[in-house]
């Protein structure tokens, strides 16, 4: 969301570089740590991209919300950037998504070639303030991007390295809220009106995921598990009981 010029003005650079270097991946139920290298898809915010109540997919909806301006003027914040930036979090807080990260980009080119500027970081400050709360590190500075200096090339590291363990996080949350449903389905197998072919959609997203992280054995074993329920159902149908 936000500045998509800017945006668009990064990408190749962010693309190159967030996934260079690779991520400890810590998950619950006393499983082993992993390491793991970060790809993200990038679309433009829209709000019917946003999960609803109900949703079981996992790829199909954004995992964290990034809004990037390069707003400098005291004047445009006020009337433009402010009101942008709280409509954007109206929307998210309205689907329930927590996991957002607002970047301001500094530039000195910029700055020289306005007249009405606040200080430096005080834009920084003042988002803080208006959005940010107790969460001030969901707003970072990328200072100067696309310059070739080793103070570009910090700046670079540092937001790299706070939003690949936001996305992290949030892709590790979502990730287990949809294993906790697809549990919770599995459970209901019994029930009248339950579908194996509606389930095996739903574990064979998991395994697209896992897939997805060239973690390949977790992929496997979603397709064993898939398998002995399958063979289970045969095995009930072919005793008098429901199959599929």
């Amino acid at each position: 969301a936000g500045d998509q010029n800017l945006f668009t003005s990064l990408y190749p650079t962010l693309s190159q570089q967030l996934p260079r270097e690779p991520m400890e991946w810590r998950r619950s139920y006393g499983r082993a740590p992993k390491m793991i290298h970060l790809e993200s898809n990038f679309v433009q915010f829209k709000e019917e991209l946003l999960p609803k109540e109900g949703n079981k997919a996992l790829l199909t909806f954004p995992f964290l919300h990034i809004y990037w301006t390069e707003c400098c003027d005291t004047e445009l914040y006020k009337t433009t950037v402010k009101d942008d930036i709280t409509k954007w979090q109206n929307v998210l807080k309205a689907h329930s998504s927590v996991d957002w990260l607002i970047v301001v980009v500094e530039s000195d080119a910029k700055k020289k070639n306005k007249t009405n500027i606040l200080p430096r970081t005080s834009i920084v400050d003042k988002i803080r303030n208006d959005f940010c709360n107790k969460q001030s590190d969901r707003c970072v500075v990328l200072s100067d991007p696309l310059k070739d200096s080793s103070r570009s090339q910090e700046s670079w590291n540092a937001f790299l390295t706070k939003l690949r363990t936001l996305l992290l996080m949030s892709f590790t949350k979502n990730l287990g809220k949809f294993e906790d449903d697809m549990r919770t389905l599995r459970e209901k197998r019994t029930e009248p009106g339950w579908s194996f072919c509606e389930y095996f959609m739903v574990q064979e997203e998991l395994a697209f995921v896992f897939e997805m992280l060239q973690q390949f054995e977790d992929a496997l074993v979603q397709y064993d598990e898939l398998d002995a329920l399958f063979s289970q159902y045969v095995v009930n149908f072919g005793a008098g009981g429901k199959c599929l």
